[in-house]
């Protein structure tokens, strides 16, 4: 199945066949924040190869402006949201006629994806209390909590709204992303009975979404090393729905460095067919600090080089990679962007330039050239 975002250029197709995207995620706790992520925009938006989808994460209650407007009125990218950050707690409770609100109001403004949590239940609770970490979700902490205050009674806050939120996702054209409230916070954790349970509520709620007429995506699974990615990727796989990976993280020792890690695991689910939109990583996953604007870049980067990846394998776009190998043909040289041969690393030693093209006793290697 494909998943057709709207922005302000038109659509942009998610799923198998298709490019793979690249989401960014930006966001606010407090207003004093809100010019550092203007500018994260701005630059996100500037780059040569920038990313398909803008997430604003803030968490901002009530009425306060949030970032994706700027994102649906001044970008190309399709904005997407998780309404329930914006809704008001009190007590842990969370407000079903508030949270449909937020929702519809996002949809309306024209948000193309919009996150929502409907898998929280006590039986995944009760599961998840095996873990080391049960839950590394805020939003489906935020609904879980909610759940549990009402000693787990009645459906999930999400569930309640969920026939008038497709009925206006279907009228705009939204996208509904089911998230991964029990994602795996650790590769011990990955692909256990919890995770396996949620997937199969998520394929199950796909189902009934993509019957109501709504575009749907499924996010999975967060932290798993290799083995488990393969794992993970056979139930994701046989849904026939695009799939949006959190991570996944391979290794749990790449703290400061997860952007790579990230990348990496991303390519691994993507070279299974499991991975359509990648949600770029940043170093600060692990270390508490607010991702600043050039590591928020240089996530995107790094994602962008694993759809690359993945498009190789599954699209067959090699054209970029044709592009530049020609460039070293035809130069003589590695060096990206440059048009005349060799470089100061290698200098005279240079096998692009003196790799001998003759075959024959006869034969001689072309004359060298002194070093730069």
């Amino acid at each position: 199945m494909i998943a057709r975002l709207k922005s302000r250029r038109g659509w942009v197709e998610a799923g198998p066949g298709y490019p793979t995207r690249v989401m960014v995620l930006i966001g606010m706790n407090a207003e004093a924040e809100r010019a550092d992520q203007v500018i994260k925009i701005d630059r996100l938006t500037a780059l040569p190869r920038g990313p398909d989808v803008i997430a604003d994460l803030s968490q901002l209650r009530g009425r306060q402006e949030l970032l994706w407007p700027r994102v649906v009125n001044d970008t190309s990218c399709v904005a997407a949201t998780l309404p329930i950050y914006s809704v008001r707690v009190n007590h842990g409770r969370v407000d079903p006629a508030e949270l449909l609100e937020r929702t519809i109001e996002q949809i309306e403004g024209g948000v193309g994806l919009i996150t929502i949590h409907p898998t929280p239940c006590f039986d995944l609770h009760t599961m998840s209390l095996s873990r080391a970490l049960p839950c590394t979700s805020r939003g489906g902490n935020i609904v879980a909590t909610d759940l549990a205050v009402r000693s787990w009674r009645g459906e999930n806050v999400y569930m309640q709204i969920l026939p008038e939120l497709l009925a206006f996702a279907k009228r705009y054209g939204t996208v509904i992303s089911l998230g991964a409230s029990y994602r795996s916070g650790t590769i011990f954790d990955s692909f256990d009975q919890v995770q396996q349970a949620e997937i199969r509520q998520q394929i199950d709620l796909a189902k009934l979404i993509a019957g109501e007429g709504v575009g749907v995506i499924i996010e999975s699974p967060g932290h798993a090393r290799p083995s488990d990615i393969r794992r993970v990727a056979v139930p994701l796989r046989a849904s026939g729905f695009p799939i949006m990976p959190l991570g996944p993280i391979p290794t749990e020792a790449a703290v400061g460095q997860d952007h790579i890690s990230a990348a990496i695991g991303a390519t691994l689910l993507g070279l299974e067919g499991c991975a359509h939109i990648l949600a770029a990583v940043t170093r600060e996953e692990h270390t508490g600090g607010i991702p600043t604007v050039a590591s928020t870049l240089e996530a995107v980067e790094a994602a962008q080089v694993a759809a690359r990846i993945i498009d190789l394998e599954w699209n067959g776009d090699d054209s970029f990679d044709r592009d530049v190998a020609r460039h070293r043909s035809a130069d003589r040289t590695c060096v990206s962007g440059q048009e005349q041969a060799g470089c100061s690393r290698c200098g005279s030693t240079c096998p692009l330039q003196h790799y001998p093209r003759h075959v024959g006793s006869d034969s001689l290697p072309l004359p060298l050239v002194r070093d730069h």
